[in-house]
């Protein structure tokens, strides 16, 4: 597990909320305290969509869909109180994450690589996370995670320590 603070809250948000930053990843789950506090599970409820919408979507919620809704309720004269934000690596770039790292775990026994961001009193902090349906001792799968975590946000332009 990787714990960073982001360095430059204002541009981190905006490549979060109004950039396309972090579309790829899918969303796992949220709340926003403002006024109230929204919460969203993040579980996809495909009888809501038509049969076409369905097939384009994949069933795959991403923060891409949701980001939009969060920004929304973010925009204002006042910052939030308390946001936390859980994104989801996409299936396909755990594949490709598990094949670069050589390593022996196939893409169904992982259940998921997670990023935590969390902004609170003017400060965003990033964690990352891994969660397997199998159980192994080796934590290469955690280390290989947090490098790419950061190597990410380096790219970005995203400086957090």
């Amino acid at each position: 597990m990787l714990a960073l603070k982001v360095d430059d809250t204002k541009s981190f948000m905006t490549k979060l909320l109004a950039g396309d930053t972090f579309d790829t990843f899918l969303f796992s789950e949220g709340s926003v305290t403002t006024f109230t506090t929204f919460s969203i599970d993040g579980t996809w409820h495909q009888d809501y969509f038509g049969d076409e919408e369905q097939a384009s979507n994949e069933n795959s919620f991403t923060w891409k869909l949701i980001r939009p809704l969060i920004f929304n309720i973010v925009k204002g004269r006042h910052t939030p109180i308390h946001m936390r934000i859980v994104l989801k690596l996409a299936g396909y770039n755990v594949d490709s994450l598990l094949k670069s790292a050589g390593l022996p775990i196939t893409r169904e026994q992982v259940d998921g690589l997670f990023l935590n961001i969390t902004y609170a009193k003017d400060e965003v902090s990033v964690t990352t996370g891994t969660s397997l349906k199998i159980f192994t001792l080796d934590k290469t799968l955690d280390h290989v995670w947090d490098d790419m975590v950061r190597k990410f946000l380096q790219t970005r332009g995203i400086s957090a320590v």
